[in-house]
């Protein structure tokens, strides 16, 4: 198969990809670009096409694709690119996930048909891009590792430094190897958000993502997506959900609650993956106890990934110093651009300065050192 050049196609949706064809090319991180995941989204927004790569009949990579309506925050491009100039208040094609912030590599591991196929599947999106009259396709929320090796993969393919994830590596003993081996005032300060949590009543109980408990926590995670600027208010939630339930991939799901006086006033989601917990949504009522969001998310979420074998806890974006500082580590998150045209869209040198100054600009926001993963980015040069 190695000498085989890749045959890239545009499909009309997952559905129309074997699962077990596409599942058997998602690494362990990569949950939220599996089948059932994607064909939730579809069944709950709409079917967008996906770009497929073959060699001698059998599936060797996968691209979703997707239209981004709502060009704001999270997914606003021209936030994203932090000043570097470039036509970034433009549509553009976009690519992974719809409005995942998790995005992975879906393709073979053989490293020459891997760099064959993402090549491949790069130059289909550049020219679907230019089909639909856009100036190129961004496919955002890629570890740095990603995006790195996706941009060695096309000529005109370029990464650009965005922004920081949050993941925490799971000990055995959970919590209280967590609070153990960290210093006296994250412990103490762990602590007392835990004892308050509980001095203000509040309970904590675990279920899985049936029916009545997605009808049951929608409008408190509605709440908070609203409260930061989303839209589609409980309708959004519950019609997210129920394509879950359908997809099966709600078989993967469990909820953190947290009940005062009876009540549910606090909800997180969870997703289990190979050895990962992936944190999704989280909603709270005003009668939520104190520090509920760290007791969900965090302090229960990890105790929980212990009892479950996971050596990681992803809590999704943003990064933030808050995460930082009860156990998690910052990891990079890049974007990749294709331009339509025929040409990069940022000269090499004028690109690398800018992720060396994103890079320090986020290692100054987090106390902890970033690590060698960051190595890449905060260098002047890369080969």
């Amino acid at each position: 198969m190695r000498d085989a050049n890749p045959v890239t196609e545009i499909v009309g949706c997952a559905a129309d990809i074997s699962a077990r064809a596409w599942d058997a090319l998602i690494e362990a991180s990569g949950f939220y670009n599996s089948h059932a995941w994607v064909q939730g989204l579809e069944t709950a927004h709409g079917t967008s096409p996906v770009l497929t790569s073959t060699a001698e009949g059998r599936l060797i990579g996968v691209l979703p694709t997707w239209q981004n309506t709502e060009p704001s925050g999270l997914f606003s491009v021209a936030e994203m690119t932090r000043g570097l100039s470039g036509p970034w208040d433009q549509e553009f094609l976009w690519l992974g996930t719809r409005r995942g912030t998790a995005n992975t590599i879906i393709c073979t591991h053989d490293p020459v048909m891997r760099r064959r196929a993402l090549g491949a599947l790069l130059e289909k999106a550049r020219q679907l891009a230019a089909a639909q009259g856009l100036p190129g396709a961004v496919w955002p929320y890629l570890t740095g590792e990603a995006a790195l090796q996706i941009e060695a993969c096309h000529p005109l393919a370029q990464a650009v430094l965005h922004s920081a994830d949050s993941l925490v590596t799971i000990p055995h003993g959970g919590m209280k190897e967590m609070e153990s081996a960290a210093e006296s005032k994250d412990r103490k300060k762990w602590r007392r958000e835990q004892r308050l949590f509980r001095e203000s009543y509040g309970t904590v109980e675990w279920a899985t993502l049936s029916p009545q408990v997605s009808d049951l926590i929608a409008p408190l995670l509605a709440r908070t997506r609203t409260k930061y600027g989303a839209s589609g208010g409980t309708a959004w939630i519950r019609r997210t959900l129920s394509g879950q339930l359908a997809s099966g991939v709600a078989r993967s799901a469990v909820a953190a609650l947290t009940r005062t006086g009876g009540d549910v006033t606090a909800a997180a989601v969870f997703y289990h993956h190979r050895d990962w917990l992936y944190g999704r949504y989280w909603g709270a009522s005003p009668a939520a106890p104190q520090y509920a969001y760290y007791v969900l998310t965090c302090y229960e979420a990890i105790d929980a990934a212990a009892v479950r074998g996971c050596r990681y806890l992803h809590l999704s974006v943003p990064a933030s110093p808050s995460k930082m500082a009860r156990g998690a580590r910052p990891m990079p998150l890049a974007f990749v651009y294709i331009p339509a045209a025929d040409r990069k869209e940022t000269d090499d040198q004028v690109l690398r300065r800018h992720n060396q100054r994103v890079a320090l600009e986020l290692a100054k926001a987090y106390s902890p050192p970033l690590g060698t993963i960051w190595e890449p980015w905060v260098e002047s040069s890369r080969s």
